[in-house]
């Protein structure tokens, strides 16, 4: 396979991710509303089944990893073809604090009681999780504003790594990490445009 229609691959693949992360923030956002609610008022609204959100956290927090390693993978065909060393970072990244935030939401986030708090360890372990994958956002929005001049909309690539960053820091706050989804919802669209026009200009 030519080295252009190999790169196209990526970020197609890339692309495809990005789609798929904007889903899965969807879902996390209105998690991340769910657990505002919790930290505000000390218990889950009595029309929330614990089951119910426990599940719909697992399947966001899947189709984050999907998503995550997708555009992981484009991230590193941009070191690829243009030799940006920050792509493997946000490959490497992509990876690790997704699979981190799985593991240690899916462990500390598990309903115990009629309702009430999860342990306070389930919390600050889901916390760490969130923590990671907002650095994660973090790199991806640099390498994405390091790599705009190799893109062919580098405005759009510049906008997209900013509203990632901005994003990142919100997820990783906690308390407001419904807010981060929202906005990784917008970037992430912004940033499936730019890997699939990076797809079929590639060569």
């Amino acid at each position: 396979m030519a080295s252009g229609q190999y790169s196209r691959g990526l970020f197609a693949l890339g692309g495809t991710g990005a789609i798929i992360l904007s889903v899965a923030s969807v879902i996390m956002a209105i998690v991340g509303l769910w657990s505002f609610w919790m930290l505000v008022y000390g218990l889950w609204p009595l029309w929330i089944d614990t089951f119910v959100w426990y599940l719909t956290l697992i399947t966001g927090l899947i189709l984050l990893l999907i998503g995550s390693i997708f555009v992981g993978i484009a991230n590193y065909a941009f070191y690829q073809h243009f030799e940006r060393p920050i792509g493997i970072a946000g490959l490497v990244f992509g990876v690790i604090c997704s699979v981190a935030l799985l593991v240690f939401a899916a462990i500390g986030m598990l309903p115990i009681g009629n309702g009430n708090y999860p342990s306070l360890f389930g919390l600050v372990l889901y916390w760490v999780g969130l923590l990671l994958f907002g650095t994660m956002l973090v790199i991806w929005g640099v390498a994405s504003i390091v790599a705009r001049k190799s893109t062919s909309m580098p405005d759009l690539s510049l906008a997209t790594g900013i509203v990632l960053i901005v994003a990142g820091c919100f997820v990783a706050s906690f308390f407001l990490t419904f807010v981060g989804f929202i906005l990784l919802i917008a970037a992430q669209i912004m940033n499936a445009i730019l890997l699939l026009k990076m797809a079929m200009s590639s060569n």
